[in-house]
């Protein structure tokens, strides 16, 4: 086939329509990137095999490719698997998938160990997340064990004790009714929920010196065994409705000995011959 007319795109610069004539019929042939133009050296009144354009139009899907490729990462970084699932999205053929992604490494457009770095540093200034989430994030944009092992040196024990440290300085309240251990259980648990480990989150506890009034706790049980109480005295009474609300109370955390002062207070402790204990 032999080329007719070269025009550029309307709305793309860097685009070529390539127009042909076949039996004395200009018709439209294909469009190209302007890096790909110049490769062919593609002009008007060159002849092109059908080879030839099979090879040109492979061309100008890997430049197609290259620059979806970089677009997508003016946003932001991105790894390695990122581009290539988004290059999927966007129907690409893996040859040509493959041929961007090692463009990208060539001119280091990526590189998963800065950005695994990079990444982690940012978590640990802008988040209280802990190391095991944040490998699990890592792992999700395709860094691989080590990479993320690597990355996380940076996110030392000291570092991680501060965090968390810093978290309970701002949740470290207790809730409305909520025993002393049942705030510390809660605590701990949302540090190992974040990503840190148990230790960590034990040594940020001891650290932080957190504490429950003597004063909030018997407040907090004394709240918890009335609306027990007001819960369960049309279902039980005597010794039954004693250990109801003593298992209630102590699920709730409260210690046995303030849980037996309780029901002494409110008459509801009986002896073991069945009388109330004076």
């Amino acid at each position: 086939m032999k080329i007719s007319k070269i025009t550029t795109q309307k709305n793309r610069n860097d685009r070529f329509n390539i127009f042909t004539n076949e039996n004395g019929y200009e018709e439209y042939a294909f469009s190209v990137d302007e890096n790909v133009l110049v490769k062919f050296q593609l002009k008007k009144g060159s002849i092109i095999t059908k080879s030839e354009k099979a090879e040109i139009l492979q061309a100008d899907q890997q430049r197609k490719a290259f620059n979806d490729a970089i677009y997508y990462l003016t946003h932001s970084m991105r790894t390695e698997y990122q581009i290539k699932q988004y290059l999927i999205k966007k129907e690409y053929n893996v040859g040509v998938i493959e041929e961007a992604i090692r463009k990208m490494k060539e001119y280091h457009y990526i590189d998963d160990e800065e950005f695994a770095m990079a990444f982690v540093r940012t978590k640990i200034k802008t988040t209280d997340k802990g190391p095991s989430i944040i490998k699990e994030e890592l792992f999700q944009k395709g860094i691989s064990s080590e990479t993320a092992e690597k990355a996380l040196l940076q996110f030392t024990f000291q570092a991680q004790l501060e965090a968390a440290q810093t978290f309970l300085q701002k949740k470290g309240k207790q809730k409305q009714n909520e025993s002393a251990s049942n705030m510390k259980k809660r605590l701990l648990n949302r540090l190992i929920q974040k990503g840190y480990s148990l230790e960590t989150a034990l040594q940020a506890w001891e650290n932080e010196h957190l504490e429950v009034s003597q004063e909030e706790e018997l407040k907090a049980l004394w709240m918890q065994g009335e609306k027990a109480k007001k819960k369960l005295k049309n279902k039980h009474t005597g010794k039954n409705l004693e250990l109801k609300i003593k298992e209630f109370l102590y699920r709730k955390g409260f210690p046995i000995h303030l849980i037996d002062n309780y029901l002494q207070e409110t008459d509801l402790l009986e002896d073991e011959n069945g009388g109330k204990k004076i």
